[in-house]
């Protein structure tokens, strides 16, 4: 009989890039994103407001996470397990909602250590799992009846793990001897379709909490458009799972280390940071991303059970066969090979005549020939030292740009605090008539906002108060 783990390793390679996630928990967060959290801390709370279609009107959404006094709150590390949990499922087909599975297959699809450490890791979170309670308000999205509901469930009913030489009457012989049943409400909607797909082996790849809860959420945003803005904090904070008690700058800064990250992987589109980041009105930010085409799949191996060369890859792209390909890297250069891929590149992209009609061929003949670069190419030295020219001019910008945001932020402060200061010296009368008198000589378009009502008529009116109360005052930060 073969081995299990060989066995397990087989059906593991058979596509975990092609992975799924639930569109709900790729909604909002059910963790904090950290590794430890206070033991005496055990809720979180999310909540954002959005238009609802089947009801023609603004929803409130919610949801509480509840852990239990045993184990506590979901970590980022959790939210790896449950994903990963959702992945076992698809092997399955989201058939039953029991699913069978040994602790070596989720290690091995979680890209963990094989050792004690990480099986108490595995056992901890499970434990976890079992005992948190989700209790959605207006924010679960059913499916069937196209519309948001209430719902309080656990995530996991049940859960056994069971060692080599541990049995159980209800597990057959060479049966995986460990297992899990998702909530009937979870189970339900991954059999009703509520799904997305996700390259869980992206999703792998990437290092911080941040930059995998960011992918999550934006890459169930992208299905509808490549452009999306959102409030800084209410993205960072009801969607992301950032602290409530980061200010507008702090939470810039950490949203900086996911997003850069995901920018250095391919799927968000580098935009500095003044575009990145926009100020609406005073303590009102808004983040915009847009997603980058689409990332570069790597070629096949050229020949099974051998690891390819770089160049001979490169050059079968591009149209050249194997054995060729092999015999030109075996005579020729590294640097001839790669200047003339460049070269037919380059010339590729402006259509040009002399390699229209046959690309590899042209290819081969400029490698053997050493073909005379032509006027206007620029090899990829070059363009490196370019690039690292254009990096540092745009780091030199990017830190008079965070020295500006400084200053303006301390401009910022002791506007708010003088202004807050001189409306406590007054009555409630004097208060109400002068945010009357504010209002008035408001601009038109913060007077409109302010009819309108919602969130952006609360930010224009303390605008407004505060440009009135200044214009009273002087500008404290222009004094100093």
């Amino acid at each position: 009989m073969r081995d299990r783990k060989c066995i397990e390793r087989e059906s593991m390679r058979a596509g975990n890039g092609d992975g799924r996630d639930e569109l709900n928990l790729a909604e909002f967060p059910l963790c904090a994103l950290a590794h430890r959290l206070p033991a005496e801390r055990k809720t979180l709370r999310f909540e954002d407001r959005i238009w609802d279609k089947s009801r023609g009107d603004y929803v409130t959404r919610q949801l509480t996470v509840t852990g239990s006094d045993a184990f506590g709150l979901p970590t980022a590390l959790d939210d790896e397990v449950l994903l990963g949990m959702i992945q076992l499922s698809r092997q399955h087909g989201f058939a039953d909602r029991k699913v069978s599975f040994t602790r070596y297959q989720l290690i091995r699809l979680l890209g963990w250590r094989d050792d004690t450490k990480t099986y108490d890791r595995l056992e901890e979170s499970l434990n976890r799992w079992t005992g948190v309670t989700l209790y959605y308000r207006n924010a679960w999205w059913d499916k069937r009846r196209g519309c948001w509901v209430d719902e309080k469930f656990h995530v996991i009913d049940n859960v056994w793990l069971c060692h080599r030489h541990d049995t159980r009457p209800d597990i057959g012989p060479g049966a995986p001897l460990s297992a899990f049943v998702w909530n009937e409400v979870l189970f339900r909607s991954f059999q009703g379709g509520n799904l997305k797909a996700i390259d869980f082996e992206f999703f792998k790849g990437l290092q911080s909490a941040i930059a995998k809860r960011l992918y999550r959420f934006l890459d169930k945003r992208f299905f509808h458009r490549r452009h999306w803005e959102f409030d800084l904090k209410e993205l960072s904070w009801n969607h992301v799972g950032l602290s409530r008690g980061y200010d507008a700058a702090s939470l810039k800064r950490k949203l900086r280390v996911g997003i850069e990250e995901l920018e250095r992987a391919g799927y968000l589109q580098p935009m500095p940071g003044h575009e990145r980041f926009r100020k609406v009105c005073s303590g009102t930010w808004e983040v915009r991303f847009t997603r980058a085409e689409s990332r570069t799949v790597a070629a096949p191996a050229i020949r099974a059970n051998r690891a390819p060369s770089p160049l001979a890859t490169a050059l079968v792209e591009r149209g050249v066969g194997v054995k060729a390909a092999e015999e030109a890297v075996r005579k020729y250069s590294p640097e001839e090979i790669r200047t003339q891929v460049e070269v037919l590149d380059w010339l590729l992209a402006r259509k040009d005549a002399r390699v229209s009609r046959n690309p590899p061929g042209f290819l081969l003949s400029a490698i053997q020939g050493g073909y005379v670069t032509p006027p206007g190419f620029i090899g990829s030295a070059e363009q490196e030292r370019r690039e690292q020219e254009r990096r540092v001019r745009l780091e030199i910008t990017a830190k008079r740009q965070i020295c500006r945001e400084e200053q303006e932020r301390r401009h910022e402060e002791m506007q708010q605090q003088a202004v807050e200061q001189f409306l406590e010296r007054l009555s409630t009368d004097e208060r109400l008539q002068l945010e009357n008198e504010a209002v008035r000589s408001a601009l038109t378009l913060q007077r409109s906002l302010i009819q309108e009502g919602g969130r952006l008529a609360v930010a224009a009116r303390k605008l407004a108060i505060e440009n009135h109360v200044l214009r009273l005052i002087g500008d404290p930060g222009h004094k100093a």
